[in-house]
């Protein structure tokens, strides 16, 4: 079930900090050499604790305190913690340094994002019908981190806390009701009465699309482990040259995405594109495009009743609309164009204000840390 981001003030303030007690649930347990960078595992894919909980605080001290429209580096309101800019801003700050700079001590930079939250709360209760971008930006940003924190703890290989929802199961499907049909015609991508839009949804789009047939849910654990450990998975015929090149150099670690759930009662999970695809071609399917994705949950109830248990691959690039225009996040889309795959849905960690269907996650085609998954498509 979706949610929309809240305007107004009250609903804003709850969802702020609710989704706060939330974030710091979730490494609650963490042991404490983790608080430490330098102690904390060198990975391409996650961020030493500290320093992304303390980046989530500066986020949303810069955009909903120090950003303007005619300041939108923030220089005209300084930040209430010494050097922040310098160590949290993401986009200044190089991945591979954040396990090697000086920062403050873990509970300096509790301290600092209660102090920014604060500080939040209280501009929000006295500001007037206007502009609330900021404070909604902030909330969102949170939320995809707060995934992600998610995915850290399972990729360094500790349980998810208790205050994550619970993995979904699928529901049984008989055989005559695993496909949904859809029509062919024009889809307006990106058309929606949300209250907060991504710059990368926007404009409108208007794309037309032939009929086709897509799954009534995503691929369960146990269809894609009989491809795994089928001879067919060794059929260079069924990759493409980019996914030939990183099954080759992650040789002996790409058979399974979850060695320990072939069930057939959850989705498969932690697949990257190479693998879904390779998928599809064995079964003489598909993967869909993002059109026919959106479509499928915009008019099918069953469809979009579906989703939420895994992020979905698609088969089209994460590129920008006709027309397309930064939002105020400027780094927020752009960088990302034309490298990344788009993906759609929501996982069961996911908060529900993004899972609508117009939302566009994107991550490069090799990643598999993520909770995603894929369903098949076909055209009819």
């Amino acid at each position: 079930m979706t949610s929309d981001v809240p305007s107004d003030i009250a609903g804003l303030r709850l969802a702020l900090l609710k989704q706060r007690e939330y974030t710091l649930a979730l490494y609650a347990n963490l042991p404490d050499s983790y608080w430490r960078p330098n102690e904390f595992p060198f990975l391409s894919t996650v961020n030493p604790p500290l320093w992304e909980l303390a980046h989530i605080g500066w986020f949303q001290e810069f955009f909903a305190l120090r950003w303007h429209e005619n300041d939108v580096e923030g220089a005209g309101v300084p930040s209430c913690l010494a050097a922040a800019d310098k160590l949290f801003d993401s986009r200044g700050v190089a991945h591979d340094t954040r396990w090697h700079l000086n920062y403050p001590s873990r509970s300096e930079c509790l301290d600092y994002m209660q102090r920014v939250l604060t500080e939040v709360v209280t501009k929000l209760q006295q500001s007037n019908d206007g502009d609330r971008e900021g404070f909604q930006l902030a909330l969102l940003h949170e939320d995809m981190h707060s995934e992600a924190l998610a995915m850290t703890l399972t990729t360094i290989g500790l349980p998810l806390p208790g205050a994550v929802p619970q993995r979904l199961r699928l529901e049984p499907v008989v055989s005559a009701a695993r496909q949904i049909f859809c029509e062919g015609g024009a889809v307006h991508m990106g058309a929606s009465e949300r209250s907060f839009t991504f710059d990368n949804e926007m404009p409108v789009q208007i794309e037309t699309i032939r009929p086709f047939s897509i799954d009534a849910q995503a691929v369960s654990a146990g269809e894609f482990t009989s491809f795994v450990c089928s001879s067919a998975f060794d059929d260079s015929s069924l990759w493409s040259a980019e996914g030939l090149a990183w099954k080759e150099r992650v040789a002996g670690t790409s058979r399974h995405s979850e060695p320990s759930r072939h069930a057939d009662d959850v989705a498969a999970m932690h697949v990257n594109y190479f693998q879904a695809e390779a998928y599809c071609r064995w079964i003489s399917r598909r993967l869909p495009t993002e059109a026919e994705w959106e479509h499928a949950a915009i008019a099918h109830a069953r469809f979009a009743n579906s989703n939420g248990h895994v992020w979905e691959w698609t088969s089209s690039p994460f590129a920008p609309r006709s027309g397309f225009r930064e939002g105020r996040y400027r780094e927020y889309s752009q960088p990302w164009f034309h490298t990344h795959q788009v993906l759609k849905g929501g996982s069961f960690v996911t908060h529900p204000r993004l899972k609508y269907a117009q939302y566009r996650n994107f991550y490069t085609p090799d990643r598999r840390d993520m909770f995603c998954g894929f369903r098949t498509c076909a055209s009819t």
